[in-house]
């Protein structure tokens, strides 16, 4: 890069931000812009920039818009043409780098510049359409006018896919909102615009999603971070296909029903049991509390399931009230997936799952699935080793394990637990049906060598899998030059023992 050009319109009249504040953006803006991949003057490089307007707006459209933001610094050209993105997303957390956030004078000063940006841009947005409008920002409370004004652009421009999330990045749980910073009404304009296909609505006050049951272009919503009390009668009546539900709360509601194709919960608090009524859905995701699931209607073949109880997991297993955890999910699974109803294609866990259903009171109850795709989120500690097994054990048209280890990688070796020694568990001469009719591959995300993938690894080496044709290891991306070396030497090693099928090493 020969010239980095930075085009300061003037501010606007109300906006009195000094040198001081205006440095703050420019020093993001600079070091943003030279972490962009560099062009020379090429001619390949000439001629892109030659092509007609319509096709550079198509490929400035195709790139966040950050990415599309960058751009300004190529040439006079693409200052001007990234202005006609037809997605645009002002996201607080993309134009504040971290080490201003990390200054409270400088994150206040930096969002003071990013405000006045973001009335600057839209003041030369003339006649171009917009496709996808997005408004993230934290603290709300200040900028209420300028969010107003910017919902109202967005209504003007009859946007398809509509972003206004007013979360706080520092919450963690929607116990950590303060609800004296939910603000922003949504106003009925946004209820009324045709247009839409997706919303997302992020910690807002006073939000009724029935009012957008008359949106018959709405196919996507996610609603987060504030109070949802009743979604039913919105669910039931519209054409949405994708709902999500991130850190609500008060859901009063005992039934999700509608024709959703696709359903994420996300660690939200129901007050009552929950009944899902499901007919056409396709990728069913939840992660949170345990509590009582009943399942009505559901699609017969669920290609996607993803069970996440983690936020339980203390490490205590130990607990009075194991026993009965462990009896809740197998009858989650149960209810939901076995071979005398429904089933999933594929079918996530996470380790309070596997280390729970073995300590049911009757865990054998658990009944054949016909998952052909198992992902175990799992540390591979000794207090899974049970659960994995059951799951083995249960399903027997398995044609894909995938070992999702989870951070911090395991290294050492784990101590023994209740009479399992991790060193000798998988050596057991036992196998399974889908080791030995199904089971064609085994994936492993974040392998690095250690003691306990490579057991495991070898016990479905060694057991007889007569269809397995590969094993796949995937090292983390940020794995030292060192490590990659010692695991690189470990995938050696599977593979001279392993006559029959291939060893494939991705360094991803």
């Amino acid at each position: 890069m020969e010239t980095l050009t930075i085009d300061l319109l003037p501010r606007s009249p109300n906006a009195n931000v000094g040198s001081a504040m205006a440095d703050v953006f420019i020093d993001t803006m600079i070091a943003e812009a030279l972490r962009a991949e560099k062009m020379d003057s090429s001619d390949q490089a000439d001629r892109i920039s030659n092509l007609p307007d319509v096709l550079l707006v198509l490929i400035v459209s195709c790139l966040s818009f950050k990415e599309c933001v960058q751009t300004c610094v190529l040439s006079k050209r693409w200052r001007s043409v990234y202005l006609e993105t037809r997605n645009v997303s002002f996201k607080e957390t993309d134009f504040l780098s971290p080490s201003v956030n990390a200054n409270p004078i400088r994150n206040a000063l930096g969002r003071i510049v990013f405000v006045d940006y973001v009335r600057r841009w839209v003041t030369r947005i003339h006649d171009q359409p917009i496709d996808t409008f997005e408004i993230s920002i934290s603290y709300p409370k200040t900028y209420l006018d300028v969010i107003e004004s910017l919902i109202a652009f967005a209504v003007r421009k009859r946007v398809k896919n509509l972003v206004l999330d007013f979360s706080n990045p520092a919450w963690r749980t929607f116990h950590d909102v303060n609800l004296d910073e939910l603000v922003v009404e949504i106003p009925e304009s946004v209820y009324d615009l045709a247009t839409l296909e997706s919303l997302k609505v992020c910690a807002c006050n006073k939000f009724d999603p029935a009012n957008l049951s008359n949106l018959g272009k709405l196919k996507t919503v996610s609603f987060g971070w504030m109070e949802l009390t009743d979604p039913e009668p919105f669910l039931t009546t519209s054409r949405v296909e994708s709902l999500t539900l991130n850190d609500c709360w008060g859901l009063e509601f005992n039934m999700i029903k509608g024709n959703m194709r696709e359903v994420a919960i996300i660690n939200c608090e129901f007050l009552l049991n929950c009944i899902f009524d499901l007919p056409r859905v396709d990728i069913l995701k939840y992660s949170g509390d345990l509590f009582p699931f009943e399942f009505d209607k559901m699609n017969a073949i669920i290609s996607e399931v993803d069970l996440d109880f983690r936020v339980l997991d203390n490490n205590n297993d130990e607990s009075d009230d194991s026993n009965a955890e462990g009896g809740m999910l197998c009858h989650l699974l149960n209810n939901l997936l076995d071979d005398g109803g429904r089933s999933a294609t594929t079918l996530t866990v996470c380790p309070f799952l596997l280390k729970m259903i073995p300590r049911s009171e009757h865990p054998h109850f658990l009944r054949p699935m016909e998952t052909k795709h198992l992902v175990l989120k799992t540390e591979l500690h000794p207090r899974e080793f049970n659960g994995i097994r059951l799951l083995l054990m249960n399903c027997p048209k398995l044609e894909t394990l995938t070992i999702d280890l989870l951070p911090p990688s395991p290294i050492a070796m784990a101590s023994s637990y209740a009479g399992i020694d991790p060193q000798t568990y998988w050596m057991q001469n036992i196998s399974y049906e889908c080791q030995r009719e199904t089971l064609k591959a085994v994936i492993v995300k974040n392998f690095i060598g250690g003691a306990k993938e490579l057991h495991i690894v070898k016990f479905f080496i060694r057991s007889g899998c007569k269809r397995l044709e590969r094993v796949e290891l995937y090292m983390p991306f940020d794995l030292d030059n060192g490590r990659k070396v010692f695991a690189y030497a470990k995938s050696e090693m599977l593979q001279k023992i392993s006559k029959h099928l291939q060893v494939v090493v991705h360094n991803s």
